[in-house]
């Protein structure tokens, strides 16, 4: 990020191990959440080159942005601020979304790890060399196997035994260089480089430390706010639809993200790799407890943790992935002003790369869509409930018109007023009650019968025909 630092690779990895075990000790002790913390990789990645490069500012005076936005974010999170966003702003069916979109992202970045996804000048992206010469795709489809196996057999630690395998298959068949040593000191060079002279009026970055401070606090923000509810949502922790203790959520990431600012990395965020802790049963905050304890450990085993191959840790993205798709059952589809937003999130976070993309798109499609409705959002129905054809199959009619227009959960959609979906409901009920004679026996297929049938069907073109809206059918 800034050549003239001399910053260590082992220096940064030591300030990443401690600010994880900070934030992972401090959500696990105060917020009770089965959530490990650690800073985020594409926070770094704009932290390299939208602060340091683009504002060319030194890495001290891009760390004290990342001291800044901490402390505007531990502000906010107190005040409330933060808690109002994930249950105001952030609607039920994108709050489900959020979660099945990190979940598209991980396999994503699992598939493009393997070797199985791979860029394409033509398609952007493309299946990759499925040779046997790519012997590193072919040991991760076997641990995609072995892990998958014993996923279902519900053998507990699956994940983990299956990247140790992978990783000493890996060393064995020198697909991946074995380690040199066990221990080694952690590295604490950048501790205390933090630099406040950028904020002086004077200096002529006072605007580059607002705005990356600003960018640094919001991408956070909406990060933190959708992947807490997705993973508490899928360890069943949420308590009337809202994250239980969720300003000692953010509060422990506002805490971090400053203690890591001081010793020399990126805003803390929640890993998206707390999913597979919560796979294998973690619920409570003493799971944050034992990966802090594991992370202080990772900083004095440094050349055995970098030795792992990514590899052996990209079969584990792509299932966890399968795990969070489950919330996709709980957005109503057939409506479209849900559907819509759900979308456009679950889209936008693996076809950007990013998240808080992802995030921001949803919010901001759901908010348009709320103002061009005139009208609140109805509540979404559960998935066990969904939304019936105005025709169903035990009412199927021999009439095109009708078929189209009502045979399709989308049909709802077309009628603007109440007394359009209740006159409508009305006309159902009328065909159902002609269709039977005394109120029992199905009406036959007599000459009479089928007349009285064409006649009510017609009459039944006729008004749909004169409802405003019908037109926006004419898609279906």
């Amino acid at each position: 990020a800034d050549p003239a630092s001399h910053i260590s690779a082992e220096t940064i990895m030591t300030a990443t191990a401690v600010s994880a075990a900070v934030g992972s000790f401090v959500v696990g002790l105060f917020g009770n959440a089965p959530l490990g913390l650690m800073p985020g990789m594409g926070l770094n990645a704009y932290f390299s080159f939208g602060i340091c490069r683009a504002f060319n500012v030194t890495f001290g005076q891009a760390m004290s942005c990342c001291f800044v936005s901490g402390a505007a974010l531990l502000l906010l999170a107190v005040l409330g601020v933060c808690q109002w966003i994930v249950t105001t702003v952030l609607s039920e069916h994108l709050k489900k979304a959020i979660t099945v979109a990190i979940g598209v992202f991980q396999a994503l970045i699992g598939f493009q790890v393997m070797g199985l996804v791979v860029a394409s000048p033509n398609t952007l992206v493309t299946l990759g060399d499925v040779t046997w010469s790519n012997k590193q795709l072919y040991l991760a489809l076997a641990g995609f196997c072995l892990i998958s196996a014993m996923l279902v057999s519900r053998l507990h630690g699956a994940l983990l035994v299956g990247i140790f395998l992978m990783s000493a298959l890996a060393w064995v068949t020198g697909l991946a260089a074995a380690p040199e040593g066990i221990f080694s000191l952690p590295s604490y060079d950048a501790l205390f480089l933090i630099d406040f002279s950028g904020w002086d009026p004077g200096s002529g970055k006072l605007h580059a430390m607002v705005l990356g401070s600003l960018v640094l606090l919001f991408v956070a923000l909406f990060d933190l706010a959708g992947v807490q509810y997705g993973l508490m949502g899928i360890a069943g922790l949420l308590e009337d639809g809202n994250v239980p203790r969720s300003q000692s959520i953010f509060s422990s990431a506002a805490v971090s993200t400053m203690c890591g600012a001081i010793l020399g990395t990126s805003p803390v965020i929640i890993a998206n790799e707390s999913s597979a802790g919560i796979i294998e049963g973690a619920r409570t905050g003493l799971s944050a407890v034992v990966v802090s304890a594991l992370f202080i450990a990772s900083a004095f085993l440094t050349p055995v943790l970098s030795s792992i191959p990514r590899v052996a840790t990209s079969v584990p993205l792509v299932l966890i992935g399968a795990f969070m798709m489950a919330p996709c059952r709980g957005i109503d589809w057939d409506n479209l002003r849900a559907a819509i937003p759900s979308f456009l999130t679950i889209t936008v976070v693996p076809f950007t790369y990013s998240i808080h993309n992802g995030i921001i798109a949803g919010i901001l499609m759901d908010a348009f869509l709320m103002i061009s409705a005139g009208k609140e959002e109805r509540e979404v129905k559960p998935a066990n409930s969904p939304r019936q054809p105005l025709l169903n199959e035990a009412m199927r009619t021999t009439s095109p018109v009708l078929d189209r227009l009502l045979c399709t959960p989308h049909a709802t959609m077309a009628y603007q007023t109440e007394k359009a979906m209740d006159e409508v409901e009305q006309a159902q009920q009328l065909l159902e009650r002609l269709r039977h004679r005394d109120g029992h026996e199905p009406l036959s297929c007599g000459t009479n019968k089928d007349k009285v049938e064409d006649g009510l069907l017609a009459a039944l073109e006729a008004y749909l025909a004169s409802q405003s809206g019908v037109t926006h059918l004419d898609h279906l």
